[in-house]
């Protein structure tokens, strides 16, 4: 077992809501209980007690009886038995003779205890203990192991010169137990049975072993150096009491024998990964977890092939196949390349829930390499009924339903189909565990009370459906639902980070708080008022359009920055084009996934060294100071990522803005800006002039700087003093100065999350080392990533990172006009991403829905300019030609240049067309000027009226009339589109003032004969 992981296994025992944590370097085990919310995102928790100063250990196990027993064997042939739930470090040594590794445990529910051993010569290697004789006369009630000490035997030994590696007991059948033989077998024993009979099947997939505890009959295992796994079927006796279906699986060399189900690859695969861990849910029938070394957690369902009730193949005896239904990735592998992470910060132990119910959805707990462990949830089985509900088909015209839910007349039939939703979205918000956990009936009563008005709900959800709600709103919004005050909730001493508190503006904008108004509309109506305010690529004018939103202002601000940079090559230094990009990939020298867009002139990446060198030219161009501040190997780079965060300031500049706070009497900004810059007096300076309250912090402040002395506050403290001084909970930059001043750690600023993190970044950026510094920017890069903060633009840049945090920002907000437009600037010239493609599509859409057709076109063209390559060509093909002027003989496109009219060329390319006549010298002389058909030669029409020619400079002149309505109708021909007449308009409006029929002889069409109902109609 790896010394640098640890271990997380959920209580055996289903009467109790507890879970317990191994940590293998500092050798300690903690218990701890579940008490309320266990959803992604939020888990409650409490410690019970610990156990310290136990042995390397190779194998473990729970006892499912005994609330504080827990068995550890080692890798020096020693079994120690663990009293973990009273803080007394209790241990028991069980007498092993022969001396050698122990390499599996397990406890049944009867109180026996399995032990496999290392392969020896002349010994057992499957020890049965019992375990009640050990700890006969045990008072619970008392600390640790107070039993005699005694000389004890195993009750069975079996299994001679074998090498054990895993064991485990079937609950239904305590007894029997399932053994691996390393690289032989699997053997099923039954300590029941006299003569010691073993039902054995050969394989090398000896690991790992998990039961299903939901249908016993099943348990999968699988081997270190292969990705694959096997489920068994522990009644493959003999070929006479097995099916005919299973003999042919089996003949056809389709699983070995004794095999329900044998994936050959479970798991993604570099180097030397492999499957760590298996396990089944006591919860939902088939479904086995499988984590690899790699950190990939994958669940795959299973279920039964179908047999027919009552055929020759359906025994009750026989073994049955089983089928992979589904499979889902709860984690991805770090090194896959969509969902690349740390090493670090994989998974590397988990453990199913016992929710104790199956309205709930199944969750697994993780633990992860940084020591963090954190819930993960299997999909809802409604995940896919909400899109089979809404009209998704395009362009939804303005009249059509979209974004809405299919309605129901009949009352039953709306709970039936919508119910499951509302249910889903309402459980969400529920305690798992505790006093108010989903079982009591409060929470139920609460539960129903939402789903009930929800239902009743004349107003669309599809925007609340679909949105993932900050939790602490979502609580909020469910318990109002209810009839409950929110009020007691909060406190004035609740700290929001930066993106709560963005989250927060944005909900209560779209109206998800307290508002009546239909919440897809008012979402429609944002984005539709922002483009009708000219909301394009001007980064000026967002900004202005944005008021409402501060976050979104400072993001555009950012980018106006960008391409300010980027102008005249200024982020160029050959072969790298560094325009757009942000501090996380500048320092991580990351191009994207479309490399080779970013590289002018070469194919070679440049390496560590040509970087720095590069981007040392790219700021001395732009007159940059030296970076000053922590030694650093990279010290052009973090002068980059200054000016990146717009930090690079001049002495004048930066005077001036903290003047300006100062007038704007921020004086906690100013004095906080002045201290992030390594200016400490200017900032006891501004501190002193902001009044009294702030007197006393710059005084501490002060002294501080005259001293190397740091108050170390732990939580408690910390949320005294935030209560004895209300203020700082509101504001960030001062619970920033009182951190520094309490810890003199730069880390505590730089983690202050209520901060903006242009700010955090730059205080990281100057304060922390190398290596810090790309784990602290790792792990915020991955929480903006996840959470859909828009501020991770300082980060990430626009490149491929951006993309999936406003992929999560979309799905938390349905916004996707900001997302597009923000990518444009880089996208496809930098990116290839279909999500974009999706933005891109679903914004022309909504445009075209809403019969904006010239925003659409501003959309469509610049967009497409700002897709040019180096060389001027876009990325971007401009759509066909919508508009032409076809042949009302021969129907064909009568434009000169057809290259862009999905026509082809108008030389030659239509079938069946004639040549011109070579005797006619002013044939090629219409077509070329535009006045014949280059297909068939006809002659562009002549007006009915006045009998010249339609598109030609007229003879009486009607530019000069002073009619101003004749002036301008006279160059625009009319058609009829029954009979196909062209008059000049000017003549058509004279003419049909007086007539209804065509003017042309001998044509009986009533051309005006519907206007004339319409406007008689009027």
């Amino acid at each position: 077992m790896d010394r640098n992981e640890g271990i997380i296994r959920w209580s055996p025992n289903l009467s109790l809501d507890e879970f317990m944590v191994f940590n293998l370097n500092n050798r300690v085990v903690q218990l701890y209980e579940a008490t309320g919310l266990a959803q992604p995102g939020h888990f409650d928790y409490e410690k019970v007690s610990k156990h310290t100063e136990f042995p390397a250990i190779n194998t473990y196990d729970w006892s499912p009886v005994n609330r504080g027993l827990v068995a550890v064997g080692t890798g020096q042939g020693e079994v120690h038995l663990l009293r973990v739930d009273d803080n007394s470090n209790a241990s028991l040594t069980l007498p092993l003779k022969l001396q050698r590794p122990c390499q599996s445990v397990t406890f049944n529910t009867t109180g026996l205890l399995a032990v496999g051993l290392d392969r020896v010569r002349n010994d057992s290697c499957l020890q049965i203990w019992d375990i009640n004789q050990r700890l006969a006369g045990l008072d619970p009630n008392k600390k640790g192991w107070n039993v005699p000490t005694m000389n004890l035997e195993p009750r069975r030994k079996l299994e001679a010169s074998v090498s054990i590696t895993a064991i485990r007991f079937f609950e239904d059948q305590p007894q029997t137990l399932v053994v691996g033989v390393k690289n032989q077998s699997v053997r099923i024993h039954d300590l029941r049975d006299p003569n010691s009979s073993v039902i054995n099947f050969q394989t090398r997939c000896c690991n790992n072993i998990a039961i299903d505890y939901t249908d016993t009959h099943y348990f999968a295992s699988s081997t270190l150096d292969q990705p694959g796994l096997v489920v068994w079927d522990r009644r493959a006796s003999s070929r006479s009491a097995a099916s005919t279906v299973y003999l042919e699986s089996f003949d056809q060399e389709e699983v070995p024998w004794g095999a329900a189900l044998k994936l050959d690859r479970a798991i993604d695969v570099e180097k030397s990964t492999y499957i760590k861990q298996l396990r089944y849910s006591r919860e939902e029938r088939g479904a086995l977890g499988v984590l690899s070394s790699a950190g990939q957690l994958q669940v795959f369902q299973t279920k039964r092939e179908f047999i027919d009730p009552g055929s020759s193949d359906d025994l009750h005896i026989s073994p049955e196949l089983l089928e992979a239904k589904s499979s889902f990735d709860l984690e991805y592998a770090f090194f896959d390349p969509e969902h690349k992470r740390k090493y670090e910060h994989r998974i590397v132990s988990f453990d199913w829930l016992n929710l104790g119910t199956s309205d709930l959805q199944t969750r697994v707990v993780a633990l992860r390499a940084s020591g963090d462990f954190e819930i993960l949830q299997m999909p809802m089985e409604s995940t896919n009924q909400l899109s089979q509900l809404v009209p998704w088909k395009p362009p939804h015209r303005l009249e059509d339903p979209y974004m809405t839910l299919m309605t129901f007349e009949d009352v039953s039939e709306r709970v039936k189909v919508r119910g499951p939703l509302f249910a889903a979205a309402a459980k969400l918000n529920v305690a798992v565990f505790g006093p108010a956990k989903f079982h009591s009936p409060r929470s139920q009563t609460l539960l129903n009370a939402a789903i009930e008005k929800s239902l009743r709900s004349s107003e669309n959800p599809i925007v609340q459906l679909t949105s993932s709600v900050d939790l602490e709103l979502s609580k909020s919004h469910f318990l109002s639902d209810a009839g409950i005050s929110t009020s007691q909730l909060s406190t004035s001493t609740q700290v929001y980070t930066n993106r709560e508190v963005h989250d927060q503006l944005h909900y209560s904008m779209l109206g998800l708080i307290g508002s009546r108004k239909p919440r897809s509309r008012l979402l429609d109506h944002i984005m539709l008022r922002r483009a009708l305010d000219g909301y394009l690529f001007d980064c000026k004018i967002n900004k202005r359009i944005a008021t409402d939103d501060q976050w979104l202002q400072d993001t555009w601000e950012w980018i106006q920055g960008a391409h300010e940079a980027a102008q005249d090559d200024r982020m160029v230094c050959r072969p790298l084009d560094l325009s757009y990009m942000g501090v996380y990939t500048i320092w991580m020298n990351a191009l994207g996934e479309k490399a080779q867009s970013r590289l002018i002139d070469s194919a070679v990446i440049p390496d560590t060294s040509q970087w720095e060198r590069l981007i040392a030219n790219i700021n001395k161009q732009a007159s940059r100071p030296h970076f000053q501040g922590v030694s650093t190997a990279k010290p052009h780079h973090r002068q980059l990522c200054l000016a990146i965060c717009g930090l690079s300031k001049t002495v004048d500049e930066l005077d001036s803005d903290l003047d300006a706070l100062e007038k704007q009497k921020k004086y906690t900004t100013a004095a906080a800006w002045a201290l992030f810059e390594g200016i400490p007096k200017r900032a006891v300076e501004i501190l002193k002039r902001g009044g009294t309250d702030l007197l006393f912090v710059a005084m501490a402040l002060d002294i501080k700087l005259q001293s190397t002395a740091s108050l170390e506050l732990d939580q408690v403290e910390w949320g005294k003093a935030l209560g004895n001084h209300p203020e700082m909970a509101e504001d960030p930059y001062l619970r920033a100065i009182y951190g520094y001043i309490t810890t003199g750690d730069w880390a505590v600023i730089a983690d202050e999350a209520g901060l903006p993190l242009r700010d955090r970044v730059g205080v990281a950026l100057r304060h922390f080392d190398d290596d810090k510094l790309t784990d602290w920017l790792s792990i915020q890069m991955e929480e903006a990533s996840r959470s859909g903060d828009i501020e991770g633009v300082v980060l990430a840049g626009i490149t491929d990172n951006m993309v999936d945090i406003l992929a999560k920002r979309i799905e938390k907000f349905g916004d996707y006009q900001t997302p597009i437009l923000i990518m444009s600037f880089c996208y496809p010239r930098y990116i290839n991403d279909i999500r974009c493609d999706a933005w891109r599509k679903a914004y022309k859409d909504f445009l075209q829905r809403h019969k904006k057709y010239i925003f659409r076109v501003k959309f469509e063209q610049q967009s497409t300019i700002k897709s040019r390559l180096r060389d001027g060509l876009p990325v971007i093909k401009p759509p066909p030609r919508q508009v032409t002027i076809r042949c009302l003989s021969c129907d064909a496109n009568a434009a000169n240049d057809l290259g862009n009219s999905g026509a082809g060329s108008t030389s030659g390319s239509f079938p069946g067309s004639t040549a011109v006549d070579p005797r006619n010298p002013l044939a090629a002389t219409g077509i070329n000027a535009g006045l014949c058909c280059p297909r068939c030669g006809s002659h562009l029409s002549r007006c009915a009226v006045c009998m010249e020619i339609v598109g030609v400079p007229r003879s009486d002149r009607p530019e000069q009339s002073i009619n101003a309505e004749v002036r301008r109708m006279a160059n625009f021909p009319t058609f009829c589109l029954k009979c196909k007449h062209v008059m000049h308009m000017d003549h058509s409006v004279d003419w049909f003032r007086r007539h209804n029929e065509c003017p042309v002889p001998e044509c009986r069409c009533q051309c005006n004969a519907n206007a004339s109902r319409q406007t008689g109609s009027v």
